[in-house]
Parts: C-alpha cells; structure tokens; sequence
C-alpha cells in the first residue's frame, strides 16, 4: 500500500500534468488576434520579468512569449528561487564575533530552478483607456532543485593551553548546539557536495496590470507554486524530508509588448 505521503506526490503529480494539457497547448492552434475596435491595440510579443517575495523565499522571474488573441498569452515561464523552511529562526551567538548569525537546525540550503510553459488570461481588460487590468494564469513545468549542506565555524577549547579556537564544519544536530556555535561558514563552503533534485511544479495566478503606457507593463500578481520532488527533501535538521513544497507569493513584474520580430 501507498504510505499517505506518496498517495499526495501521486495525486499532485497528476494535477500537474493535468495543469500542463488542459488547454495549455490548445491555445496553440491557430488563432487571429481580435479586431483593434474590440480589444485597443494588440501587440504580439510580450516580455516581463521581476521579483517575488516567497513565503518560502525569493524569486527572479522572466517570462516571455506571445499574444494568441486579444485576451489571451502563451509564455514561457523561467525563474530561480531560494527555499526556506518557515521554522527557520535566526541566531546569534553573543559571544561569538560573527555578526551574520545563522539559523540553527538548518541542515540544507534549497534553491530551485524553474522552466515552464503556461497561459495568462484578461478577465478584464483596460482597453486604451487605463485602469487596472485583472488575469489569471497557470503554469507547469520542470524543477531543477539544488541542494547544498550547511556549514558552520564551531567553538573548541585547545587541549594544550585552554584557548578556544575555530573550525568550520558540516553541521550536525548530534554535536552542535547554540552554545559551542560561532555562526555560519562562508556561502561557498560544501558547494562541491551539492545534490541534484529534479522535479516538476505548477503554478496558479491572479494578474492586476496597471500601467498607463500600452506598451510598458506594471503589474502585481500574487498566487501559488507546487514543486513536487521524486525524492526527499530535508532542509531542517528536526523536521521530517517532504517530497514538495507549497509557496504563496506576491510579485512585481515590469515588461514590454511590441509587433516588431
């Protein structure tokens, strides 16, 4: 039998593939752009990239594509994000000359690459007039998780003159603790022992475009982004591996359409 868990991964599995057909390539038959009396000036090519702000972290996004129709975009869809456990606290020890502190428990840092497919949608539009145009979009997708071990400058007492001493390791929950830990190693320290973790995501939004200009985009969008895992994920000592991760975000894009190729 299926543990609970694995029931999930399948059944978000699924959902994802069924994100990725249920009209995302349909869009690509062949289709005029509405008249200009319909829809205001409807240029092709769209592009628009910005910055999330996670609830597991940031983001960089960069989508580009094209206009099916007066109402509709097929886009690709790419970004890099960092991923955090929401019970991560930061620490600092007041002994310790290590300012930047560190969040104890952490065993791994997560960062996740994106490259996807997906359809926005106009529920409302601005027309030429201005206001706010309101969408929706969906999109699916591969992940390229990377996963990198923390490491950490410990305290030790010399055994020969009773000093204390640094040393940087790999964090493990079994030895270190707040009190012998000075704060957190440099960020390139165990890069050469980074995992590969591929997966897939999805990923539904709510568009608000505001910009005065036809062609200049300003838009905010706040939504949701599964990624599913084949494998399991740790990232907090403590906490049991998952196989996925739920992220709410809001994000700020700007952008640009234009007709020319």
């Amino acid at each position: 039998m299926n543990s609970p868990q694995q029931s999930f991964v399948v059944t978000n599995l699924r959902m994802i593939v069924l994100l990725l057909s249920c009209g995302l390539f349909s869009g690509m038959e062949a289709q005029d752009i509405k008249d200009v009396e319909e829809t205001g000036i409807v240029y092709r090519n769209v592009r628009q990239s910005g910055i999330s702000f996670n609830s597991t972290g940031l983001s960089l996004n960069y989508r580009k594509g094209k206009h099916l129709t007066g109402f509709s975009l097929l886009l690709g869809d790419f970004s890099f994000s960092t991923m955090r456990d929401p019970k991560e606290t930061r620490s600092v020890n007041p002994f310790s000359d290590n300012t930047g502190g560190y969040h104890y428990g952490k065993m791994n840092g997560l960062y996740v690459l994106h490259a996807g497919i997906g359809k926005q949608k106009t529920i409302n539009s601005k027309g030429d007039k201005g206001g706010v145009e309101i969408g929706y979009g969906y999109y699916g997708g591969f992940s390229a998780g990377f996963l990198k071990p923390v490491y950490l400058t410990v305290f030790y007492v010399d055994d020969q003159d009773g000093g204390v001493r640094e040393r940087v390791e790999k964090y493990d929950p079994a030895k270190h603790y707040p009190d012998n830990i000075s704060g957190k190693a440099s960020f390139f320290k165990g890069i050469g022992e980074t995992k590969f973790h591929p997966g897939v995501y999805g990923s539904f939004l709510l568009n608000f475009e505001f910009g005065k200009q036809q062609q200049k985009l300003k838009m905010v969008e706040t939504g949701v982004t599964l990624d599913v895992f084949p494998g399991s994920v740790q990232l907090m000592a403590y906490n049991e591996p998952t196989n996925y991760f739920l992220t709410f975000f809001i994000r700020i894009l700007y952008g640009k359409q234009w007709n020319r190729k």
